[in-house]
């Protein structure tokens, strides 16, 4: 996994204080870098069109041009000037070689957005808006020298260029990971700014998830028996089909045993056991997905010794506090619909599904912050893991999931490496990544996946 940062200024400050590495250099390596990228998507002499802002991103911008010029067909546009120092420093070295600056939109191979990156604190105004628009429109590669021009830290403009690559300076941002930023930002790469990541980067406790990261619950030892990968209970409700599809997931990602508590028969696979208790030997258990107003006594969830996984109609219900303060060990798995239920019984903060949205870091932080003992699991556009003082990013995830029973299944490949003796921070880790790898490896077009075709796909892993 990667470390990612809210904020990169103090990472700058200290190549200056203890390395004496001056401004001036750190921005000639991230321009170098910038310069690279373009290069890789277009041939010398090809038409590079870079729009500079006034700051110090627009900075990199000009500097990026000066390295360009001559070997590319380079165009400038300064559309609000420059006023930073290193800016007018990077402007005055390019037009001593002869450079120049348009006002115009001129045809190009690379568009690069060099105009506010990630020093943006308002939203981009009307002249901003229809630069990118237009630029937008191109059908050409298109760069973003940090961030997007148009994201901010908590809220999108009404127009945000929309890169292929983002050129991270320095070191992975989280404004990068917001759910609203990921249509924008394409494939992001990471500049270094003269010294190797291990030097500029300090400890972070915001993690990048990568497929690496995934344990798979491969069986090594030989002399076991069904008993020896654990038993995972799923609670049935009102809708036996959420719970169905949470047990198929269960039995495909390892569990050696999968019950379900309900007391109908009907419908319920064949290798899949039915039960009208919690069974004695059970290792996990997994309840909320199809719950509706159960029968099931929910202090039952407390007083059992194993692993919990929550989701869906349980977010809804106070008694998820109770559950949440006197029980260890416990996954939740919500969307941010139910996230905001859950925030508001929790007596944490009343909140609606947009704001959350806006800043997603922020309020898994003030959870996580109340209950560092429980990980939380906010499933998005980008999947967000809380432990502790921790969080993890998983970016895998794609539009394929976006149907109604993919959720249950991921509870229930929660549920049975918790089951087999994952932790539930290990288990949530693991589950989103195979959960998400294993849509990106199905066939079919994106829209038509349905949730089985997740539990099938989980097997081949």
């Amino acid at each position: 996994m990667k470390q990612i940062f809210k904020e990169v200024l103090t990472l700058d400050k200290r190549c200056y204080e203890e390395f004496a590495l001056s401004e001036d250099i750190l921005m000639e390596h991230a321009a170098n870098h910038l310069a690279l990228v373009i290069k890789s998507h277009a041939k010398p002499k090809s038409g590079i069109y870079i729009l500079s802002g006034p700051g110090n991103n627009g900075g990199d911008g000009l500097a990026c041009a000066r390295i360009l010029y001559k070997q590319y067909n380079v165009h400038v546009c300064l559309p609000y000037g420059v006023k930073s120092k290193m800016a007018r420093l990077q402007l005055k070295r390019y037009e001593k070689l002869g450079g120049i600056v348009i006002q115009d939109i001129v045809e190009s191979k690379v568009y690069v957005d060099a105009l506010f990156g990630s020093g943006l604190s308002k939203k981009l105004d009307n002249q901003a808006c229809k630069i990118i628009n237009e630029l937008n429109k191109k059908d050409a590669i298109k760069i973003s020298c940090d961030i997007p021009s148009g994201l901010g830290e908590d809220f999108i403009s009404d127009e945000v260029f929309k890169a292929d690559v983002s050129v991270s300076m320095g070191a992975l941002k989280l404004p990068f990971f917001e759910d609203y930023a990921k249509e924008y930002i394409g494939d992001i790469e990471v500049a270094d700014l003269g010294v190797s990541p291990e030097i500029y980067e300090n400890t972070s406790n915001i993690h990048l998830l990568e497929i690496e990261d995934m344990k798979l619950p491969l069986r090594v030892k030989q002399n076991t028996n069904k008993g020896s990968f654990g038993h995972t209970c799923v609670i049935g409700g009102e809708k036996k089909g959420a719970a169905v599809l949470c047990a198929t997931a269960a039995m495909n990602f390892g569990s050696g045993l999968v019950s379900i508590l309900t007391n109908e028969t009907e419908g319920i696979p064949p290798f899949i056991m039915n039960t009208n208790k919690i069974p004695k030997n059970c290792t996990a258990l997994v309840a909320g997905m199809g719950l509706g107003n159960p029968e099931f006594d929910l202090k039952l969830l407390i007083n059992s010794e194993f692993g919990l996984v929550v989701d869906a109609d349980l977010f809804y219900k106070p008694f998820i506090k109770t559950l949440i303060e006197e029980k260890p060990n416990v996954v939740l798995t919500p969307h941010p619909k139910e996230f905001s239920s859950l925030l508001e019984n929790c007596s944490i903060i009343k909140v609606d599904v947009k704001t959350i949205q806006a800043n997603r870091f922020k309020f898994v932080q003030m959870f996580a912050n109340k209950y560092p003992k429980t990980t939380l699991v906010l499933k998005g556009a980008n999947t967000i893991i809380s432990n502790g003082a921790h969080i993890y990013i998983s970016t895998l995830g794609t539009n394929i999931l976006s149907k109604g029973g993919s959720g249950d299944v991921l509870s229930g490949m929660i549920g049975s490496l918790m089951a087999q003796g994952y932790s539930g921070k290990y288990a949530a880790i693991t589950s989103v990544l195979a959960h998400a790898v294993s849509a990106k490896k199905l066939t079919c077009r994106n829209y038509a996946m349905n949730p089985l075709d997740l539990c099938e796909g989980i097997k081949y892993l």
